[in-house]
């Protein structure tokens, strides 16, 4: 209950709505109306009315059941006591829309508001200026309860459970408006037990990353499996419901929806539009684990002429056009791009007007919804056995995966086109697996008591005696465990395929550059230099890098520009620094 102190500016709250009070005082016909101008609706949508919540019973109604049961009077007439706060409503939806709020932030504003006039008539409180602070901490305690009873609070309504971070998420969404329209000056959602979920990520184990893994992996062969049974004949030319047999032997069906009359017949598809939708939402979802792009970027993406330029084991995606400075609009692996090609041929043969990448029927009279609803490709994904794996989810994956192979969260970001912050408080979830294999590593590297020596050498070590390789050149260094350059000769040495190790690589061959410079000039017949065959064998397993394949390709590419800018890794920063100072 709310602190009748702390909120006694409340009782006399409608003061604060200039103009809302004398509007009650005037004669009405009764015929309120709180449509919203700015926002667009389809020829068979019914436009967002708040004159539903004057009404007891409306709020929880269908949007075109409740305008007709207002209009057939079986609700009642209007309760003149709630129109202040819903004129207040109004007006703070309205301005929210002219700021350029989506049409889908509103939406679930407007729904949650619903659902707490919902529960007041439910519970017969009052929605009044004067009252609402009341009856939103029932409301609130309310959302609370069903987060801790399976089948809800006992109540009038029938409900269902919530999670801590849904009842928090919907709480606040109409709490915000509430500090608007009561000019609070402490949130309304202190007065509640509403709490904000913790944002503290537990580290996954290694056995739930791994299902993790294999829930993604077994979604994505479905997808594969779907897209590659839904070809152009059999879109056209097969009749529901449609057997679709799976590479793990199983079979799904796709079934012909009751509402198929309702749905956009100028493609001629009939009851079929079902298969092209699957097609697209699979297409969809295979699409997002691939680039790490947000569903709605993807669901807006534009069709044009693609141009792919090789890049980090993939390509770089541009509009052909501008294909030589024009921006990367996504990043795909190499193994997808023919799927992707393959896609763009049967999604031009049955789109032939449409302009977007992903274009879904909808129902006649309709606009286009940046909701995805993929109800059918849920049902398949049941018929399967399989785990649905959501659009977050499939981009959460590819993030971590590429945070595991780059080890830089700066890089991950600008691949994923996402601010580092994000990336981290959002996607990235942490490994138990590799946060022990970092403890190991750093006590490998610590601890004295471990016999595995550490190398001295960028790299590391796997033995804890040096050997000697039997294709040492003669003159080179002998490796001794001390001196960085017998490392590169030494058979317990090992690469790291990280840019890290690679920027310390050229940096150490940097040094020896300068050290051979400031060194005698040998003499014909002599053997060469020692730094010069470290030079040499540095450049050796650059070369090797950069001809593995393009991302070890791009790490040698940044060392070398870091090192041309002076930019030297930590580990030989200080010889860098003494070497200037001597010279």
């Amino acid at each position: 209950m709310p602190d009748k102190k702390r909120d006694s500016h409340d009782a006399n709250a409608h003061s604060i709505a200039p103009g809302i009070l004398e509007l009650c005082e005037q004669k009405h016909d009764k015929s309120y109306n709180f449509l919203f101008e700015g926002l667009e609706f389809g020829e068979q949508e019914t436009p967002w009315n708040l004159n539903v919540l004057l009404y007891r019973g409306g709020a929880g109604t269908n949007i075109r059941v409740g305008q007709a049961l207002i209009e057939s009077g079986a609700l009642g007439g209007p309760l003149d006591d709630r129109l202040p706060l819903v004129q207040a409503l109004h007006q703070e939806f309205s301005a929210r829309i002219t700021s350029g709020i989506s049409k889908a932030s509103i939406a679930g504003e407007i729904g949650s508001v619903r659902s707490m006039f919902a529960f007041a008539d439910a519970e017969n409180l009052p929605m009044t200026m004067a009252t609402v602070t009341a009856s939103y901490c029932h409301w609130a305690a309310y959302l609370v309860s069903r987060t801790r009873r399976r089948n809800g609070a006992k109540t009038k309504q029938k409900t269902r459970a919530l999670s801590k971070s849904s009842a928090y998420s919907i709480g606040s969404s109409v709490g915000i408006l509430l500090n608007k329209i009561l000019e609070r000056k402490t949130p309304i959602l202190e007065l509640t037990n509403i709490e904000s979920p913790k944002r503290r990520k537990r580290p996954i184990g290694r056995q739930a990353e791994r299902q993790n893994l294999a829930d993604t992996f077994a979604f994505g062969h479905l997808l594969t499996d779907i897209c590659d049974a839904l070809t152009i004949k059999t879109v056209k030319d097969a009749s529901l419901p449609l057997t679709i047999s799976l590479r793990s032997g199983l079979q799904v069906a796709l079934k012909e929806p009751d509402t198929w009359r309702q749905m956009d017949q100028t493609l001629g598809l009939g009851g079929r539009y079902v298969l092209v939708n699957c097609r697209i939402q699979a297409e969809l979802c295979m699409f997002i684990g691939q680039t790490s792009m947000n569903i709605t970027q993807a669901q807006n993406l534009p069709l044009r002429r693609f141009f792919y330029a090789g890049h980090i084991d993939g390509y770089q995606v541009k509009d052909h056009k501008n294909r030589r400075h024009g921006p990367v609009l996504f990043e795909i692996f190499k193994d997808y791009k023919p799927h992707f090609e393959r896609y763009l041929e049967w999604r031009r043969t049955i789109f032939k007007d449409s302009d977007l990448l992903f274009p879904l029927i909808h129902r006649q009279g309709t606009l286009p919804t940046t909701e995805f609803m993929p109800r059918v490709l849920r049902q398949l994904c049941e018929q399967a056995n399989v785990a649905y794996v959501v659009p977050r989810q499939l981009r959460g994956t590819r993030v971590n995966w590429l945070l595991r192979r780059t080890s830089d969260a700066d890089t991950t970001s600008e691949l994923v086109q996402n601010t580092k912050e994000v990336l981290l408080n959002i996607y990235h979830r942490p490994s138990e697996q590799r946060a022990m294999g970092e403890v190991i590593r750093f006590w490998n590297k610590v601890d004295p008591s471990i016999a595995s020596t550490e190398a001295v050498a960028p790299g590391g070590c796997d033995g804890a005696k040096p050997e000697l390789n039997t294709n040492t050149p003669r003159g080179a260094p002998a490796p001794d465990c001390r001196r960085p350059s017998g490392c590169l000769w030494c058979s317990n040495h090992r690469d790291i395929d990280t840019l890290d190790y690679v920027w310390a690589l050229v940096s150490f061959k940097h040094l020896k550059i300068i050290e051979l410079s400031r060194g005698p000039v040998p003499k014909a017949g002599d053997d060469a230099p020692p730094a010069e065959l470290v030079v040499a064998r540095i450049d050796e397993k650059l070369r090797g890098l950069a001809e593995s394949n393009e991302l070890r390709r791009a790490w040698v590419v940044e060392a070398e520009t870091r090192i041309a800018e002076g930019d030297f890794h930590v580990s030989f920063s200080d010889e860098m620094q003494e070497l200037e100072d001597s010279a």
